[in-house]
């Protein structure tokens, strides 16, 4: 694209921006000097079944195993496991000039459906993915990335697209996402008509996935 503003890395299906190495999108501006400033990497990925495959398909279940399935800090949901922020200390903190503490506030946005967006967002902006290396940017294997992470381009980087630039951006984020989001209904479908989950069954997952692997490579 011109001026290298996004690049498409056709191996691991991923778009990637020098910029991001210096986030310039407001939105992602931290609320204290004291907090690394990471951009998008305020946030914690969701790891469908289609990263699941991914990872069985290069022979690396006990990579899933120990660093998403036994994580503690990881939530294991039926069909997608949400890998847990470290979450900055001045997250508990009460500044000096506020009654609570960002913790609390995110605790009283939780109690209603209309704010908990809100309490995400305040929830985040204390938040560094577990997978963020300092200097480098994200440590996890790019194979394995979530579509999302592998496809997301903030305002601040797409705005300064042309016309044709953003159509270029649209197409080939719709082209990660549709690829990982149909796999993912897809086994889905076929794990819940099996009574198959990953909390009960990710055994059964695993050897699923395993043959699944091999009829493709036939």
């Amino acid at each position: 694209m011109e001026h290298n503003t996004v690049q498409w890395d056709i191996e691991n299906r991923q778009l990637l921006s020098e910029v991001c190495r210096n986030c310039p999108d407001p939105h992602f501006e931290r609320r204290s000097k004291e907090l690394p400033h990471i951009g998008c990497c305020a946030y914690e990925p969701v790891f469908t079944l289609f990263e699941i495959y991914k990872m069985i398909v290069a022979e690396k279940t006990e990579f899933f195993l120990e660093v998403l399935y036994h994580n503690p800090r990881n939530t294991i949901h039926e069909y997608e496991i949400v890998a847990g922020a470290f979450i900055h200390p001045l997250f508990y903190q009460r500044d000096p000039t506020s009654s609570e503490s960002p913790a609390e506030r995110y605790d009283k946005l939780c109690q209603s459906s209309h704010t908990v967006y809100k309490a995400v967002d305040e929830r985040l902006a204390y938040a560094v993915c577990q997978f963020f290396i300092d200097g480098k940017g994200c440590g996890l294997n790019a194979s394995f990335k979530t579509s999302i992470c592998r496809s997301f381009i903030c305002g601040a980087v797409e705005e300064k697209l042309s016309g044709e630039e953003r159509e270029w951006l649209a197409k080939r984020q719709r082209s990660i996402r549709d690829e990982a989001e149909s796999f993912h209904r897809k086994y889905k479908a076929i794990f819940h008509e099996r009574g198959w989950t990953l909390m009960n069954n990710v055994k059964e997952i695993i050897i699923y996935f395993r043959q699944l692997s091999r009829e493709r490579a036939e």
